[in-house]
């Protein structure tokens, strides 16, 4: 059961950048604050874990660096960004933080932890629009997914609707400063061993430079179409554990040097023509796995002005770090289809929904011992049968609805979606409102009804019911205090409560 205990709210504090010189040069600093306290209990009543949660972010942003030239909007232009983030549980009991606490010491836990977002200084149209540049932690994002890392990133943007990028540094990992594991690839469990004994926890990997660079290929100039080609290879470097688990006589074997963590090469394209449609697309290639793994594309149809059909599709396949010893394991595809529509009825009113299915399957056939695989221990060789026979291919299915109601400073929104296949059904719907009073007092609810069923564990299918009340003030037209109460209850946890209070503050100079 997991119960609230309090909560509390915090302020954020700001820091203002101005100029000093004179010159048309634009600073900008934003900051956002929540903070929750709660316990998540077991179902005979013992506290497992106290969470006392505080994650705030502080932006900072400088534009016009250089004095522009009046009247040339071609002219060159340097900007810098940066964001940093802090994200804290108070709650962990310190023993869990504790590597001389071997019964209870959770290897890569972090009481707290800062990380540096972003912070890249940018220019651009240099060299009579040519050349532009980038320096800094920054991310990429395209065919390949979002990713970040520490480096430098050039382009050369063409008069002939075609721009070059190419970029290097190092992939951002976690266990190393101000960095977050977020963007690396999955499969690794990875951080800061510096304070571990060696034959402690061996499966979990310390943490080193991750050298990457990549090259893309994009159009530009032309607004109705835009396609991008890119390609990028990451390495691993430094010791990598080979023994997974502690022997108590030996320490773990490693290996080391520089090897291949991902290289994978996308494309994708989007065109749009306002008055019948647009299309997008996209395809990965891995070159570790030696597979095509992500393929999707969605058409949509304009039918009329008010009304937009949509179709979808997305073939994904899992991939890991080259280093993961789930690169062992077979890797089964995802098919999903789907298909949507948006009305806009009036001005005030859009309703949409649609309906999706998911194709997979199950690897359940037998081994070829004739080129040279392993002996199955699910087949039947000596009758030429399967004692597995394949399952083919099973598929869930699903659908939703929603409506979106807005006039003046009123909000309502109403959202139902249901989920079934063979492991089980979850179907429920969610609504929303929000008003603001005399453009500064906001008022708030949510609420909704699910219900789960687990066919591989009826027990634990139930009916849920929550509802979120808040107040809020806005203080600025980008700036707003925020305080929530939700209350959850089901009948397998009972009752949950919390508090929350978010801060969201910009100043513009």
């Amino acid at each position: 059961m997991r119960r609230a205990g309090a909560a509390c709210g915090l302020g954020a504090f700001l820091a203002l950048l101005v100029p000093s010189a004179a010159r048309a040069a634009d600073a900008e600093v934003t900051a956002d604050t929540a903070a929750q306290f709660y316990d998540v209990r077991s179902p005979t009543g013992e506290t497992v874990l106290n969470r006392r949660r505080l994650t705030t972010t502080l932006a900072i942003s400088a534009y016009d660096l250089l004095e522009p030239e009046v009247g040339d909007p071609t002219a060159p232009t340097l900007s810098f960004r940066a964001r940093v983030r802090y994200d804290a549980d108070f709650g962990i009991n310190g023993a869990s933080v504790d590597p001389t606490n071997y019964a209870n010491f959770v290897p890569g836990l972090n009481q707290g932890g800062v990380d540096l977002m972003y912070a890249y200084v940018e220019g651009r149209r240099f060299l009579h629009g040519w050349l532009g540049f980038r320096l800094g932690r920054q991310y990429v994002t395209d065919a390949l997914g979002w990713w970040s890392f520490d480096g430098a990133q050039v382009t050369a943007t063409t008069p002939f609707f075609a721009k070059a990028e190419a970029y290097g540094g190092y992939e951002e990992r976690g266990g190393m400063p101000l960095s977050t594991a977020r963007y690396e690839s999955d499969g690794v469990w990875r951080g800061d061993r510096s304070n571990y004994d060696p034959s402690l926890a061996p499966a979990f990997q310390p943490a080193a430079m991750a050298p990457a660079f990549g090259v893309a290929l994009e159009s530009t100039g032309v607004t109705w179409i835009h396609g991008r080609l890119t390609y990028r290879r990451v390495y691993d470097t430094g010791a990598s554990n080979v023994t997974e688990f502690a022997s108590g006589t030996y320490s773990p074997a490693q290996y080391d040097g520089a090897r291949i963590s991902s290289e994978k090469v996308g494309y994708a394209m989007d065109a749009n023509l306002a008055q019948l449609g647009g299309v997008k697309a996209g395809v990965v290639y891995d070159f570790y796995n030696a597979e095509m793994t992500n393929l999707y594309a969605t058409v949509d149809a304009y039918a009329g002005k008010k009304v937009t059909l949509s179709a979808d599709y997305d073939y994904y396949v899992p991939t890991y770090d080259a280093d993961s010893i789930w690169n062992f394991f077979a890797g089964e595809p995802m098919n999903d289809l789907g298909l949507r529509a948006n009305v806009n009825v009036t001005d005030r009113l859009s309703v949409s929904g649609g309906g999706h299915v998911r194709v997979f399957n199950v690897q359940t056939g037998p081994l070829d011992p004739g080129n040279g695989s392993a002996y199955s221990p699910y087949t039947n060789y000596a009758a030429g049968q399967s004692i597995y026979p394949t399952n083919g291919h099973p598929f869930d299915e699903g659908g939703n609805v929603s409506a979106r109601w807005r006039t003046g400073e009123t909000l309502v929104t109403l959202r139902g979606s249901g989920n079934w296949g063979a492991e089980g059904d979850r179907a429920g719907a969610d609504l929303a409102a929000q008003h603001v009073f005399e453009t500064r007092y906001i008022a708030s609810l949510r609420t909704g009804v699910w219900q789960w069923n687990d066919k591989l564990q009826p027990d634990r299918s139930t009916t849920s019911f929550n509802y979120v009340l808040g107040v809020g003030y806005r203080f600025a037209p980008r700036s707003q205090a925020l305080v929530e109460w939700e209350n959850d209850m089901n009948g397998l946890v009972g009752q949950r409560f919390r508090l929350m209070l978010w801060v969201t503050v910009a100043v513009t100079k």
